[in-house]
């Protein structure tokens, strides 16, 4: 990757059952907080350590995701906002032999392919904008690597990362 990438840390945490997120600098200093509902209708933010909103994702539930949640897949659609404007919309497509992504963004033609390591990899016109390495950790938790474009919104692709984590490691 080339130019100034910003990168962060966000580590899952399984407490009771229910997941928990949070995000820390690349040196391990905490940056924000995610807080929400992770179950039925998703519905998760990103705060700052006072809890202060500053991005939101939510989902849609129709009945592909109910005939999903039956099927044990994850077919809900992932709605990104930051500062009250929709950024990015991501859903797993219907084909359940393969994790592939629909992307709708204000961004322009984003798409989600693969790096050297199998780390998840955003680009836009051929650039990686944002890179999501997975570290799992223990059954306590994962922890993700991710680095984004200086140019880029941070917020919305850290969102994106639980997004993903929640389509790809739930099952309801």
């Amino acid at each position: 990757m080339r130019g100034y990438y910003m990168k962060y840390i966000v580590k899952q945490k399984l407490v009771a059952l229910k997941p928990t997120y949070e995000i820390l600098d690349a040196s391990g200093n905490p940056l924000y907080k995610v807080k929400g509902s992770f179950l039925g209708r998703e519905s998760f933010e990103i705060t700052d350590l006072d809890g202060e909103t500053l991005a939101m994702c939510k989902t849609n539930v129709n009945v592909l995701s109910m005939i999903g949640s039956f099927l044990r897949y994850n077919f809900k659609k992932y709605h990104i906002s930051v500062d009250g404007e929709s950024v990015l919309s991501i859903a797993r497509s219907l084909n359940i032999f393969s994790y592939k992504f629909a992307i709708d963004s204000v961004l322009g033609d984003v798409s989600l392919g693969y790096g050297m390591t199998g780390s998840h990899q955003f680009k836009l016109q051929e650039k990686v904008i944002c890179d999501i390495d997975k570290r799992k950790l223990t059954l306590g938790g994962d922890e993700y690597h991710i680095e984004v474009d200086d140019t880029q919104d941070h917020k919305t692709f850290l969102l994106t990362a639980i997004a993903l984590d929640r389509i790809y490691y739930t099952k309801r």
